[in-house]
């Protein structure tokens, strides 16, 4: 999420302040390629200064006053040309697709997504979604506590394909509410589409202009996806009670669970958002590492650097890293205790959906097709983060050269 300059960062003082809990102002930028570079207030004054036009004494003088310290222009020119260095090799490179990603198309163009997230952003005034709100909470408890359908889900049989539409329709929804969350504070709308990510289908939407909102806003926008998604699930049930179509029934409680999973924090789903603009942390993820080295500094007795958040949100973000450590843990261990006998009996599941169609009636035995792509989704899945780790692991171990890219 960036503030967009225009051909370069050339922005007005204030524009691009990111809403945060650090004790020092910082600003978001993008660059041509959409690339977002987060910059502290003394690198953005230069970088802004000097590429709005002001000489390097007028901007020395500036920092100079806002410092409290001397500042001379020979700084300012050799702070400038190593941040200018830095932003253009970020935005100049060319952004790859992400991995996996092998097929995406656009399915509603900015336009249509402005027009129609305008409409439904009054969806989210607090006298209409507080009432909605509850009510889906209230459908969820019920839909989530009812042991029959969980059973039913493990085996949806014949309702697994109009299931898997009923979902993608609910995922479609997710984006608007993205969309519509953004449009309701004015941030610029972006396209939404539609793409496979190995052989999971996906929906994008690109609310990153939720960079120059305050953190309240911000915090809307990421709960706006899962309100939206689970007013569909509450409309699926609705109509569950009404025909009795067993789908709609299980697309519901399905929906309801996922919502609790994309919740989160741990992965980059909106759980991880909500609860880095709850904290006021951008790069929530990245901070594990840092506050791992302040615990182990200030346990050693050791002079290490001051993390820059108060004293609760600082807590918060050590207890955050200490569940992320041992959530990890515990997901992979399990992991490694079910993968290999998801492994074994994946080829006689792909040999039997294979008969089942090579044999009259030609069809999938029910529950056939969930018995496979469930497995193939964990298992790409697993092969996935194994690959993504291990080059991470080669990239962290890799010498560091001058090209920092």
């Amino acid at each position: 999420m960036c503030a967009n300059p225009s051909t370069s960062t050339a922005l007005p003082y204030g524009r691009a302040t990111v809403d945060s809990s650090d004790r020092q102002e910082s600003y978001v930028v993008e660059g041509r390629n959409g690339s977002c570079i987060r910059l502290s207030a003394t690198a953005y004054l230069v970088l802004v200064g000097i590429d709005s036009g002001a000489t390097a004494e007028e901007v020395a003088r500036d920092l100079t006053e806002r410092l409290g310290r001397r500042v001379t222009a020979e700084h300012v020119e050799t702070a400038y040309a190593q941040v200018r260095q830095q932003v253009d090799r970020i935005t100049e490179r060319v952004r790859p697709r992400p991995f996996g990603l092998w097929f995406r198309v656009r399915l509603l163009p900015v336009a249509v997504v402005d027009r129609v997230s305008r409409r439904l952003s009054a969806l989210l005034r607090p006298l209409v979604a507080v009432p909605l709100a509850l009510l889906c909470a209230a459908a969820a408890i019920s839909a989530l506590a009812d042991t029959t359908s969980r059973a039913t889900l493990v085996d949806p049989g014949g309702s697994f394909l109009p299931l898997l539409g009923l979902l993608i329709f609910s995922m479609f929804a997710h984006e608007l509410g993205h969309a519509s969350a953004s449009s309701r504070y004015g941030t610029p709308a972006r396209d939404i589409g539609f793409g496979l990510y190995l052989v999971y289908p996906v929906f994008y939407n690109d609310v990153t202009a939720a960079w120059r909102l305050t953190r309240r806003q911000r915090l809307v926008i990421d709960l706006a996806g899962v309100f939206f998604q689970f007013l569909i699930a509450g409309s699926y049930l609705l109509i569950y009670h009404l025909t009795g179509v067993q789908a709609f029934f299980l697309a519901a409680v399905t929906i309801f669970f996922l919502g609790l999973v994309v919740l989160l924090p741990i992965f980059k789903f909106d759980g991880y958002w909500l609860l880095s603009d709850l904290l006021g942390v951008p790069n929530l993820s990245s901070q594990i590492r840092r506050v791992g080295a302040h615990v182990r500094d200030r346990l050693t007795r050791r002079s290490g650097e001051r993390l820059p958040w108060p004293r609760w949100v600082s807590l918060a973000v050590i207890a955050y890293g200490a569940f992320t450590v041992v959530f990890v843990c515990f997901f992979v261990l399990r992991l490694a205790l079910v993968v290999p006998d998801l492994a074994a009996a994946y080829p006689a599941r792909v040999s039997g959906l294979f008969r089942d169609l090579a044999l009259p009636p030609h069809r999938p035995a029910a529950g056939r097709l969930a018995s496979v792509l469930g497995p193939t989704y964990i298992l790409l899945g697993v092969t996935l983060a194994t690959v993504t780790m291990t080059v991470r692991a080669i990239r962290a171990l890799r010498p560091q050269g001058g090209d920092d890219s």
